[in-house]
């Protein structure tokens, strides 16, 4: 089975993380699957973000959940810094063939097919950023109507909730998954091993797919995975490297899907270690290697 290539953040390798942009860019470079994070804000909507504060990742201050989804929908994100670095680069090298080759230029400019690249963006994005500051913060209600008219096979929510303790966010979050009728294709994962057997309690006949978010190496994974009713391993990806360890899990039957391999060696690491998906910020690299097996 193909090793699916699963889009952390939406694609954020290249574009501002956990924004409606990079989730519709991780479809149009033919990802698998979305992974992203779920907050609540301070008037109980489900929004997407990974801090609990707001600083890193937009232009406003504080902690998400002191404020309402319409305060919210005022801030714009901005790119963290190796981000906004290879836009500069594109976005200089724009201006420079314009400055120095105007043939050339105008040709780059009558090709709108979205083949030529500029740095590593093509030119409409180059235009897009030229034109736009900043994303909105999205909610988890536009990111599940982008995504049930998708081909993605899988969506990853992941519940923010080991800070902060987010009350009703598996029921919010759960029954928007079922208002899209979505349970075959989505995973519920969280570091908070005790919000996953809340989804359990919860979600009545339907049984739905769990992942455990792990930071190191988990002792016993099969006989604890069991013991919670998860599926699925989400484990930082350079704890499941051992040859043995991981045979075990997957002779159990458990889905594998670390986090977050970013650069050609490691992927080939994991692919090597046998998991079933990698969630990575880096969705092209990952193609072009998964296309070469």
């Amino acid at each position: 089975m193909r090793i699916l290539n699963i889009a952390h953040r939406g694609y954020s390798g290249k574009f501002d993380e956990n924004t409606m942009l990079a989730f519709k860019k991780a479809i149009e470079y033919n990802a698998d699957g979305i992974e992203t994070d779920i907050q609540l804000s301070k008037d109980g909507i489900p929004i997407i973000i990974h801090d609990e504060t707001l600083d890193r990742t937009t232009n406003g201050h504080g902690f998400v959940n002191d404020y309402t989804i319409d305060e919210l929908k005022i801030f714009r994100t901005k790119s963290v810094p190796k981000i906004q670095a290879i836009k500069d680069i594109a976005l200089e090298k724009k201006e420079l063939l314009k400055s120095t080759n105007s043939g050339e230029i105008a040709n780059i400019e009558n090709r709108r097919n979205g083949d030529f690249k500029i740095g590593k963006y093509t030119l409409k994005e180059v235009e897009y950023f030229e034109s736009t500051i900043g994303e909105e913060i999205p909610t988890l209600r536009e990111l599940l109507e982008l995504f049930s008219n998708s081909n993605l096979k899988i969506l990853n929510l992941e519940l923010k909730n080991s800070v902060i303790e987010y009350k009703g966010l598996e029921e919010k979050v759960l029954r928007m998954v079922d208002e899209f009728n979505l349970r075959d294709r989505v995973i519920i994962s969280s570091f908070n091993h005790l919000s996953l057997l809340k989804i359990r309690e919860l979600e009545g006949n339907k049984k739905t797919v769990l992942g455990a978010l792990t930071e190191t190496t988990l002792a016993n994974v099969p006989q604890y995975l069991k013991s919670i009713s998860v599926e699925c391993y989400h484990p930082y990806f350079l704890s499941i490297l051992n040859k043995e360890y991981i045979k075990e899990i997957k002779n159990a039957g458990i889905i594998v899907n670390p986090y977050t391999v970013n650069n050609i060696e490691d992927m080939k690491k994991v692919i090597k270690a046998g998991v079933n998906g990698i969630i990575t910020n880096e969705v092209e690299i990952l193609n072009a290697l998964i296309g070469n097996l």
